[in-house]
């Protein structure tokens, strides 16, 4: 697993090794670096927020290389893999718009641009690529067609969301969220679009990410001064 840390006004990217829990390689990032994704074909994706301009740095996933730098129409604000292995989707956006961009990792080309709500902090989406799920701050979460842009469903998954992550089977969607001095993943099943249980989550927390297999939830712990990446079982 890839993880972006800044500490002391340095920023990089580490990789950690899940079964040693070790760090094994540390490269150099901009401090304007602000989401990382990584693929399914091992593209290591970084977002990039500078004012009023984003851009895209995708890096080997072996060695954390450079390989390229695609711009997108705005200050990247979030990303997501596609299952597919070669698309990748950049959340960005202004103080007036956010849109979703298609980039294709086998041309280092940006595509489609799917609006989303203004408030969008975060998005999944669906393994066929079909549909995204936009989260936004006011706790609800939109359906949106990718071909289209159209909203075909809404949900409210309650208050205080930070960021989200879908299973592999594309049936439940896990919303972190923070309520008071609490922190839980919420786990909704999206063929009800309700939320079945809760799963406790470290304070602190600031992303999750499921394991390749559905069976581990990564909980991404970060603060000023301390990170730390923390596992639970999960039957996705």
């Amino acid at each position: 697993m890839w993880l972006l840390a800044e500490s002391k006004g340095d920023a990089t990217l580490q990789e950690l090794n899940l079964t040693s829990g070790k760090i094994q390689t540390v490269v150099p990032e901009s401090t304007a670096a602000h989401a990382l994704a990584q693929s399914p074909s091992g593209v290591v994706a970084v977002g990039v927020a500078t004012g009023f301009t984003g851009a895209v740095e995708l890096h080997n996933g072996s060695s954390g290389a450079l390989i390229a730098t695609v711009a997108v129409g705005a200050s990247v604000k979030g990303l997501a893999a596609g299952a597919d292995g070669s698309t990748l989707y950049v959340l960005n956006g202004t103080g007036t718009s956010s849109s979703v961009t298609l980039v294709n990792l086998q041309t280092d080309t940006t595509s489609a641009s799917v609006p989303v709500p203004l408030a969008t902090v975060g998005i999944a989406v669906q393994p066929t690529g079909q549909d995204l799920y936009a989260l936004t701050a006011g706790g609800t979460v939109d359906e949106v067609n990718v071909g289209n842009g159209s909203v075909v469903g809404r949900f409210s998954v309650g208050p205080g969301p930070l960021q989200l992550a879908i299973s592999s089977s594309g049936s439940t969607l896990f919303v972190l969220k923070r309520a008071g001095s609490g922190t839980n993943v919420g786990v909704i099943r999206l063929a009800t679009e309700r939320q079945q249980r809760a799963i406790a989550a470290p304070a602190d927390c600031i992303d999750i990410q499921l394991s390749a297999n559905g069976r581990q939830l990564y909980d991404v712990v970060g603060t000023p001064t301390y990170g730390n990446v923390q596992v639970f079982p999960v039957n996705a």
